[in-house]
């Protein structure tokens, strides 16, 4: 009597995540799309870097920094204005009064520069940032390399819809916008939170080395000028 030999274990399937939203624009459609994945970064960050892909079109995520940014400091710029100043007290509002009257010019400006202005910012950033992430090691395994920083820093730039809240708006997406690359920088380069934190903080003790170094530079020269009289 024969035996019939068992069929081999059956392999399941391979998991299939779907793309981030702005990834799929061209079937879900442009601003369905994008409002889609602002609010993927913004409720549910670790499900929007799981379904961004590492590599393979460096377009979309410039295209979403500089959207929302320009569109953040054209509301920025008419916030300002209406709001802002009749809001602040005595000098202070008659002063920013005064710098919302160029508003004319100034949102102009805003409108006609501030893409190029945001695509310059972000190829330096993401430049300074990926040199960091060579110096602390978190480009081990990563596949992507100079394209993954890029993603981690343009699609952080959802964060900079909080600059839009007065007064504490700023803070907030500057604190959102570390929070988002961290983990943006860890999905893109395959790495640890302990290197994308290490690579993002060394660019800021730099920079707030050299601003401290620029305000003991002017206060040591006012000092000499205006110390003895």
């Amino acid at each position: 009597m024969s035996t019939v030999p068992p069929a081999p274990p059956s392999t399941p399937p391979p998991v299939t995540v779907a793309p981030l939203p702005w990834e799929a624009r061209d079937t879900r459609g442009f601003f369905p799309a994008l409002f889609d994945t602002i609010g993927l970064f913004l409720s549910r960050p670790s499900e929007a870097w799981a379904r961004t892909r590492e590599t393979g079109d460096l377009g979309s995520p410039l295209l979403f920094a500089v959207l929302i940014s320009w569109v953040v400091a054209i509301i920025s710029t008419l916030i300002s204005k209406v709001i802002t100043a009749p809001m602040l007290p005595g000098m202070m509002g008659r002063r920013f009064g005064e710098m919302g009257g160029y508003s004319g010019p100034r949102l102009v400006f805003v409108i006609i520069l501030a893409p190029i202005f945001v695509t310059i910012g972000l190829f330096i950033a993401s430049a300074v940032l990926h040199l960091c992430c060579m110096i602390v090691g978190a480009l081990a395994n990563s596949k992507s390399g100079f394209e993954g920083t890029f993603r981690a820093v343009a699609y952080a730039d959802a964060a900079n819809i909080a600059s839009i809240v007065p007064v504490i708006g700023p803070f907030i997406a500057c604190i959102w916008w570390i929070v988002l690359t961290v983990m943006g920088l860890t999905r893109m380069h395959r790495t640890t939170q302990g290197k994308a934190i290490a690579a993002i903080v060394i660019p800021l003790i730099l920079c707030c080395g050299l601003i401290a170094l620029i305000a003991l530079i002017a206060g040591a020269a006012l000092f000499s000028r205006y110390g003895h009289r």
